[in-house]
């Protein structure tokens, strides 16, 4: 089952991606690969990645000219992950599906596996294995995160970093702090400045003070429960994907109470409400306007399997409208001005602005580079 399910979220990943490219050519392309080392030296790196991921999505997605964000996942020296493969594995393509993305992080195991970081080989993964934009001006960028020597491999960093640059790729490294800093770092550096990029050290398991932009995280919380209600689950993988969803929802309350926000401002965003049609059926119904006929009650949660097709849509119209109200007071919650505030407190002087922090990096990177494009990142 898990492996039809894997399969599923592939294509619904590319099938995502290929909409929203057509419906939205005019905007500004952003790729954006992380790249990360999960053995031993940097445990806890997984964490970071998810703690940050919705707010790196929420920031992005407020640029002006709208941009097109697309997410990849590479990941490396698990010995989990095959010999044959250097122990690197491909966790997701570059995808505009957050969903679908946040639940491969999700779903990393939590266990430390002591294995071999051959950075040169993860690095050619994510150079030559993801779907890169081909457009002229899109920003294409690797965050390689990790530590080690590079040279494990022999020289395939070299190979893929020129390859990288070719291909206009950018490769900013970030050296997640070691006893073997003097020894690791310089090839560290030497991908960066080869491809344009910049050379970062970071603490894993560290970060700036959070900043909740409401205090009602209960509240938040009760809602959230209540907006999952709304939801009703129907087709062969409804239920999985019903589950999945409930996954990154519970990742996001586990991290902190500042991703649990974060996650909820983006969950009653345009680009979550109405995306949900392929398992949903009030989604489905408002996308499609279907009369259900044709819906397999069997598939449907117990308490909806004996309604007949009218009475399901009665039950469709209700739960629309209850997700509506929901919806509105998270947003009394959470304005759709959230991502200015937040990036005001972080100009603030009082704003621990410490410099080894992963979110921090990343965000204000991708920021720069958009700014540099042309697009209004609301931060100047």
């Amino acid at each position: 089952m898990l492996a039809k399910i894997k399969l599923l979220f592939l294509i619904l990943i590319f099938s995502v991606s290929g909409i929203n490219n057509i419906s939205g050519q005019s905007k500004k392309p952003i790729d954006v690969v992380i790249c990360m080392d999960l053995s031993g030296s940097t445990n806890g790196l997984a964490d970071d990645v998810r703690d940050m991921y919705w707010d790196l999505v929420n920031q992005v997605s407020s640029y002006r000219p709208q941009s097109d964000l697309r997410i990849g996942l590479v990941a490396f020296s698990r010995p989990s992950f095959g010999r044959e493969t250097g122990y690197v594995k491909i966790l997701s393509p570059l995808s505009n599906n957050y969903e679908a993305v946040a639940y491969e992080l999700a779903r990393l195991k939590p266990e430390v596996e002591q294995g071999v970081q051959l950075v040169g080989t993860a690095l050619m993964a994510a150079v030559t294995g993801m779907n890169w934009s081909g457009e002229e001006q899109a920003i294409k960028t690797i965050f390689l995160i990790g530590n080690g020597v590079v040279s494990l491999d022999g020289m395939k960093y070299k190979e893929a970093y020129e390859l990288a640059s070719q291909n206009k790729i950018i490769v900013n490294t970030v050296y997640c702090m070691s006893s073997h800093f003097k020894k690791d770092i310089r090839g560290w550096r030497e991908i960066a400045m080869n491809t344009g990029g910049v050379q970062y050290d970071v603490s894993v398991h560290k970060r700036n003070q959070l900043i909740l932009t409401t205090k009602e995280t209960d509240s938040l919380h009760d809602l959230n429960k209540r907006l999952m209600s709304t939801y009703i689950y129907f087709g062969r993988y409804g239920k999985d994907f019903f589950k999945m969803e409930q996954l990154v929802d519970k990742t996001a309350d586990d991290a902190n109470d500042m991703t649990f926000q974060s996650r909820m401002f983006f969950k009653i965003s345009d680009l979550y409400q109405l995306k949900q049609s392929h398992w949903d059926v009030v989604d489905f119904v408002k996308v499609t306007n279907n009369n259900l006929k044709d819906t397999d009650p069997s598939l449907l949660p117990d308490s909806l399997k004996k309604y007949t097709a009218d009475a399901l849509r009665t039950v469709v119209a209700d739960k629309k409208t209850e997700r509506q109200k929901i919806i509105d007071k998270i947003r009394a919650l959470l304005p759709y001005d959230r991502q200015n505030t937040i990036n005001k407190k972080i100009k603030e002087e009082a704003y621990d602005k410490n410099p080894g922090t992963l979110d921090r990096m990343i965000i204000s990177w991708i920021n720069k580079k958009a700014a540099e494009k042309g697009m209004q990142t609301f931060i100047e």
